[in-house]
């Protein structure tokens, strides 16, 4: 019974934890970092070069100079005008709400013959973001969004709480294993 519940219990933390390391837009997928704008997919990489030569999928490990590289999969996005927007996030209701005033850095729309958008940004202060991917078609009978949320300076905070909260589960797993396994069973009759 005991047995029975810690799988259970394993079984949803992995998938917690699983689900905490993607967020909105971006997720990882055969190694890649992946984001979908409409149908189609951009790969997605961070780089922090004056701190680590650690590539990053989603949260941006630390405040500094950090170079973002948005790569098309599809054909569609080289044809359509790309535009890349960093948002502070303050608990607004709707991306539009204050726009300007919460904008961190802008990319202008420009088409990417190549597939690669890529821009760099020193990111001042930590806390939480979201990033706004925009693809749009001449006539603009196309036009996608891909919204994904992510921190800044703050993924030492939450490995910290993920690696606290598998070390208590594992305790208290210990310490039930041992308190059943010294039982003083009754004899067999």
């Amino acid at each position: 019974m005991i047995v029975r519940f810690f799988a259970a219990v394993i079984f949803a933390s992995i998938g917690w934890a699983t689900q905490a390391q993607a967020h909105g837009g971006v997720s990882i997928d055969e190694g890649q970092c992946k984001m979908k704008i409409g149908p189609d997919q951009m790969n997605f990489t961070g780089y922090q070069p004056l701190k680590s030569r650690e590539q990053f999928c989603d949260d941006i490990p630390d405040v500094g100079p950090t170079i973002i590289v948005l790569d098309a999969v599809q054909d569609e996005l080289r044809d359509m005008n790309l535009e890349i927007r960093i948002l502070r996030d303050v608990g607004q209701s709707s991306d539009d709400e204050n726009l300007e005033q919460n904008t961190e850095t802008y990319v202008p729309p420009k088409k990417y013959r190549t597939g690669t958008l890529n821009f760099e940004y020193d990111f001042k202060q930590k806390g939480k973001f979201i990033g706004l991917v925009k693809a749009r078609n001449e006539d603009g009978s196309k036009d996608y969004v891909s919204r994904f949320p992510f921190s800044v300076g703050e993924t030492e905070t939450r490995d910290l709480t993920i690696a606290t909260f598998f070390a208590t589960l594992g305790l208290v797993g210990f310490g039930l294993w041992y308190k059943n396994s010294f039982k003083a069973k009754p004899p067999r009759a």
